[in-house]
């Protein structure tokens, strides 16, 4: 990918009580098990949470950095785009977040994404819900001249 500065890579399992029907935010969580409640993660038992970013994707996120996102489960790939922000404190300990708005917390990787749980495809989000699946968030830092048009995989 041009424009890629550095990356992190994620690694999460699959619940059966993921649903990906939240219309504003996507999450991944450290914990082991959620309700159907949590109805914007998509993955449990992940390997970080906001506190573990590693520090160069850290300084890029708190510098308004734009960043691209690739979720991969199996075969299937969704990418979607995000940003940093100054107000991002990125010191949660168990969950990632990223947003469609511009709210901020501890849990916050990402505000202004153009995806969130609900966007992700429905064969994707059916996989996840076997506890035996696993799942992989790409975070991505890129320059901000970033352009390229990211694959979105599209199911008939």
């Amino acid at each position: 990918m041009k424009n890629k500065i550095f990356s992190q890579t994620i690694t999460f399992n699959g619940h059966e009580n993921i649903l990906g029907t939240h219309y504003n935010t996507l999450e991944v969580t450290k914990e082991n098990d959620i309700s159907k409640r949590a109805d914007c993660i998509i993955g449990v038992s992940s390997t970080a949470g906001c506190a573990d970013i590693n520090s160069e994707l850290a300084s890029h996120i708190k510098q308004n950095g734009k960043m691209a996102f690739v979720i991969r489960v199996e075969e299937l790939d969704f990418s979607f785009l995000g940003f940093g922000s100054k107000s991002l404190h990125l010191s949660d300990p168990h969950e990632i977040v990223l947003r469609k708005s511009d709210y901020a917390s501890s849990r916050t990787l990402a505000i202004r994404c153009t995806a969130a749980a609900v966007d992700l495809p429905r064969e994707m989000i059916l996989r996840l819900q076997d506890p035996d699946s696993k799942g992989e968030l790409e975070i991505i830092a890129v320059d901000e001249y970033f352009r390229e048009e990211l694959p979105v995989v599209e199911f008939a």
